[in-house]
């Protein structure tokens, strides 16, 4: 009799928990990081020019190292490259805090240090997604990330709102040091992790060596169709959200009619569905096809952006308006989770292992450039469109991209589930080296 998978077994793969724990207690210290470090900036240099710079060179590393980084991440063990990024980040985090404690923190400093994290995020991201597939089976994949999400999203929020109670009462520096505390007990469970396959590769510290296993990731990213198209679609899915999250003050303003209040409302409704979705998706993917999360995901997105303009008649009523923006926003939540639930779980199962910390790098740093660049079209238009233009028209778009790909004949191909012939051809340019 096949013994039955579900959350129940997740919390007993005792080296996955690990993962997890250690996985929400860095969340959490990054949330209140994530408040107290830009109070820090205000406080520091009074100056936006700063923190948008600080804000581009967090990015960088994301966008142009991290494919480099997952290159090399994949002929190494993954463990000790996690516990040392996570040591990296501690010390640079600490470094902040007391800079800015006693008086020696200046915008360089902050800008340098800054750029290290983003680095290490660099190597840690990928070495953290090719460790999944070692401690999960593969039926245990869709459980153990919804369970990772869910209650990171929770961990998160927690941060988040107490973050300011935090800062009051142990200061910007005493918020910073619970986020160094955080790196440091997540480097500790880390490092009691057994991973029974985590091997180095023997490359012998050849930088050929390392360029043809870099060529080979983007090799088989441009020949494999389930891979191109994951890292196509989750570009575009974080692209195609940048309007909503860049103009949702000019949203609850000039088109709701409201204040501040509504974007709480959106908030809070899209992470209450994002939460529901999350847990319920891998009782869900047993009962539904793989193109049905890709099509009703992407298309929810242009019916909410359709929705919240196309329901301006409702807003002359303050719990009608609130009612319907909480309504449309939980549901967009709930089917954009699935959504990013099914890519998730859908990229375990389907790339090859071998590949998996180079595809997973490509993969992060394409969705991270999407957002600067759309944030730049999106600032253009903002200067000669109204709000709601700009919102019917990215709707449209998104609409129209998922009637084409109901429309197109490849797309059961590419999400058969079955691995295409790129997995072939990476190994035949390594048989050659």
């Amino acid at each position: 009799m096949k013994k039955s998978t579900g959350y129940k077994a997740i919390l007993k793969n005792y080296q996955y928990m690990k993962l997890l724990v250690a996985g929400i207690i860095n969340r959490f210290g990054d949330s209140i990081d994530a408040i107290a470090s830009a109070w820090l900036v205000y406080e520091l240099t009074s100056n936006a020019m700063w923190s948008a710079i600080i804000y581009g060179v967090n990015k960088i590393p994301s966008v142009f190292i991290q494919p480099l980084a997952g290159a090399w991440v994949e002929g190494k063990k993954k463990k000790p490259i996690m516990v040392v990024t996570d040591l990296i980040r501690a010390i640079c985090v600490a470094v902040i805090a007391t800079g800015f404690l006693f008086g020696f923190l200046n915008a360089w400093i902050l800008v340098i240090t800054t750029f290290v994290i983003s680095t290490a995020e660099a190597f840690r991201l990928p070495a953290g997604s090719a460790v999944i597939p070692k401690l999960l089976k593969k039926e245990e994949i869709a459980y153990g990330t919804s369970l990772s999400t869910a209650i990171s999203t929770v961990v998160e929020l927690i941060g988040m709102g107490a973050a300011a109670g935090i800062i009051a009462l142990i200061g910007t520096a005493g918020a910073i040091y619970i986020d160094m505390a955080t790196f440091l007990l997540s480097a500790l469970i880390i490092a009691t992790i057994k991973i029974s396959s985590d091997e180095a590769k023997d490359i012998n510290g050849n930088f050929k060596a390392y360029l043809d296993t870099l060529k080979q990731g983007f090799s088989y990213i441009a020949h494999s169709k389930v891979a191109m198209f994951l890292v196509l679609f989750a570009a575009f899915l974080n692209g195609i959200l940048v309007p909503l999250n860049s103009l949702m003050a000019p949203l609850a303003n000039e088109v709701i009619g409201t204040g501040a209040e509504t974007i709480s409302v959106i908030s809070i409704a899209i992470t209450l569905g994002t939460l529901l979705g999350t847990v319920i998706y891998p009782a869900l993917s047993k009962f539904i096809g793989k193109e049905v999360f890709v099509i009703s995901g992407g298309i929810c997105i242009g019916i909410y952006y359709l929705a919240v303009i196309l329901g301006r008649p409702l807003y002359n009523n303050i719990v009608i308006t609130y009612s319907y923006v909480a309504f449309i926003s939980f549901t967009m939540g709930v089917f954009v989770s699935l959504l990013s639930a099914f890519l998730q779980v859908v990229f375990i199962e389907l790339i090859d292992e071998q590949y998996f910390a180079r595809a997973a790098s490509i993969m992060n740093a394409m969705g991270n450039a999407a957002m600067p660049v759309m944030s730049v079209i999106v600032s253009l238009l903002a200067a000669w469109l109204p709000t709601s233009v700009i919102f019917m028209v990215v709707g449209a778009i998104d609409v129209l991209v998922c009637l084409y790909l109901i429309l197109s004949h490849t797309l059961s191909d590419i999400l058969s589930g079955k691995r295409d012939e790129a997995s072939e051809v990476p190994s035949k340019l390594a048989e050659c080296e």
